[in-house]
């Protein structure tokens, strides 16, 4: 199982560049599970690394990634895929894995190359990719044109957006 994760981070890769899809992950519970847990663990490190995240943090995405794939579970199940869901679901939580992998590397090397504006811009253009790569992997699930998925995709992040609108003043300290 150990010597199949670098092969599991290149497919995830692939995915993100859009040239594979979830259909190319192994249906596995216990994947599924290792996926998880390094997902949480790269929400930390995330955590640990930004300067602009607080405690409350780490609460908020893990709230907004719920109700992101709460809602992919419930399109695919409409489309009649729940068969795909695992799958599905552990390619998004993968790829979010090498996103934070790529924006913490970003938060610690771009500074060195690009000013303070350049370097958000550039982080913030990595993570709207996750837009489209969300949609691909959605797309390729419930076998619909990538459209479908990126349309799917953004109703997923305006409900998010909504849903951090209400979170973040519950959560900020008492003045």
């Amino acid at each position: 199982m150990i010597r199949n994760v670098p092969t599991l981070f290149k497919t995830l890769f692939e995915i993100v560049l859009l040239r594979k899809g979830p259909n190319d992950i192994p249906h596995s519970t216990v994947l599924f599970v290792l996926v998880a847990a390094i997902w949480v663990l790269a929400g930390v490190a995330t955590v640990m690394v930004v300067e602009t995240y607080r405690s409350s943090s780490l609460f908020i995405d893990l709230s907004l990634a719920f109700v992101g794939l709460g809602t992919y579970a419930i399109v695919v199940n409409v489309f009649g895929k729940g068969d795909r869901l695992l799958r599905c679901v552990t390619a998004i939580l993968g790829c979010s894995i090498v996103f934070s992998i790529v924006l913490i590397g970003g938060r610690i090397a771009l500074p060195l190359l690009l000013t303070e504006d350049e370097t958000s811009w550039a982080l913030q253009l990595i993570w709207f990719w996750s837009i489209p790569v969300e949609g691909h992997i959605i797309a390729r699930t419930i076998e619909r044109q990538w459209v479908v998925g990126f349309l799917i995709a953004l109703a997923v992040l305006f409900g998010q957006l909504n849903l951090l609108a209400v979170l973040e003043p519950m959560l900020r300290p008492a003045a």
